[in-house]
């Protein structure tokens, strides 16, 4: 069947090499992936995914999916069909119950507003174009991750399509190793046409950024970030990005007169040349950061550490250069008090996530900054928590098992075998059906 015909069963939108949109509907966050679709799928609902995966399987087409295509390995391309859900992107709020229903191809900026019209959030990342399900099936890391936990803690159900066209919910009373498994395994098992999460309630955040410069600055700024963490507060999280000779601390403050305490610690350190933090709306919050969408060229390369020593401060403020900075996340704070039991994610008695990120614009230095981040990743490894790095961030070239740990990673193969045995979606960080190698 040609494009034609699958037009005649097909709600949505189809885009073909040829049209008016194709160039704009084939980018993703990451300009560095350059990819030509035969067919862009751009689906209207559930049964738009199901024809989709049909078409593909009949057509001997290769398959991704889109959500909000920031994966920075561009997962969601492929020179096959694409299963695109940026149709689908209705969020739903059931203030009464304390429960998000967002459709698959939903955003943050999406869900926040509408959360937090109620005074509830779930937390989430900190880039509102990101995708909510990408996001989440990778575990989840930003703003209230000290508070609220990792964003898949917050995941109560999905539903989701598989490669075969069949309808599938995960939640705790049913398919509840699914469920496990979406808690940080990523898009393997299916398409997630819907997915639903338990709010919280959230006013006002104290938050923003703290600017360092110079050297010296620099590295008491970034000591002092992983003392407070050490001691674990709840009411506080914050991240920090690393350029040369200058570091960025974005926080999110959710305590009383006393905690803040810990943020002035942080914002007396000498060296500090701007002080952005002010009270606002978690919204507010969540549009801190932006991040141009197909401009530039990325390679991220990082580890989950169990520690991050004075030497390894240094080693980093030393390696950062006009090729790249380093991002630290912090993982203090609520994931820890999760029962590890109700989700496959790996990393969260790791103490940071540290990443390596390369961004540039120029073909012509590809090489260059592939091997800056890599380099610079091999000098966080001899730290790191478990020999992997944040599903969310990794690249084509490292292994899923990495992440999750041998036990966990053959229980997964076991699910995929189940779900998806001819390994249709394998445009991630893929794990193999059991019985495949």
């Amino acid at each position: 069947m040609g494009v034609d015909g699958l037009q005649d069963s097909f709600a949505g939108e189809l885009i073909v090499p040829g049209d008016g949109d194709y160039d704009r509907a084939r980018r993703c966050f990451n300009a560095l992936v350059d990819k030509r679709p035969a067919v862009i799928a751009r689906c209207a609902d559930a049964d738009d995914v199901a024809i989709a995966f049909a078409f593909a399987r009949d057509n001997g087409l290769d398959v991704s999916v889109r959500g909000g295509g920031h994966n920075p390995a561009g997962h969601c391309l492929c020179d096959g069909l694409v299963i695109d859900l940026s149709r689908m992107r209705a969020v739903r709020v059931d203030a009464e119950r304390r429960i998000a229903r967002a459709e698959g191809g939903a955003t943050w900026l999406d869900f926040d507003s509408a959360t937090t019209m109620a005074g509830l959030a779930t937390p989430g990342g900190v880039v509102g174009s990101t995708g909510v399900t990408g996001l989440t099936f990778g575990g989840g890391i930003g703003h209230l991750t000290a508070q609220l936990g990792l964003t898949c803690d917050s995941l109560v159900a999905a539903e989701l399509v598989t490669s075969g066209g069949e309808r599938v919910r995960a939640d705790a009373d049913e398919n509840s190793e699914l469920l496990w498994a979406l808690r940080g395994a990523g898009g393997n098992f299916g398409v997630a046409t819907a997915v639903e999460f338990r709010l919280h309630p959230v006013g006002d955040v104290l938050g923003g950024a703290l600017r360092f410069r110079g050297r010296d600055g620099v590295r008491q700024a970034l000591r002092v970030f992983r003392d407070i963490a050490a001691r674990n507060p709840r009411t506080l999280s914050f991240q920090a990005g690393l350029d040369v000779d200058e570091l960025n601390v974005l926080v999110c403050f959710t305590g009383g007169r006393e905690d803040a305490a810990l943020l002035r610690e942080l914002s007396s350190v000498p060296g500090i040349v701007r002080n952005e933090v002010r009270r606002q709306t978690f919204l507010d919050q969540q549009l801190l950061v932006d991040s141009s969408y197909g401009v530039n060229r990325h390679y991220w390369k990082g580890h989950f550490v169990r520690e991050l020593p004075d030497e390894l401060i240094d080693d980093l403020i030393a390696r950062v250069s006009p090729l790249g900075g380093v991002l630290f996340e912090s993982l203090h704070g609520a994931p820890k008090d999760v029962d590890p039991g109700t989700a496959v994610v790996g990393f969260r008695d790791a103490v940071f996530n540290i990443t390596a990120q390369a961004v540039w614009q120029s073909p012509d230095d590809d090489d260059v900054e592939i091997a800056w981040a890599r380099e610079t990743a091999e000098v966080v490894a001899p730290w790191s928590y478990a020999g992997g790095g944040y599903a969310n961030y990794m690249e084509t070239d490292e292994p899923a098992s990495a992440a999750f740990g041998h036990d966990a990673f053959e229980r997964l193969r076991r699910l995929k075998a189940r779900f998806d045995p001819d390994n249709v979606l394998r445009r991630n960080q893929n794990i193999a059906p059991a019985g495949v190698r």
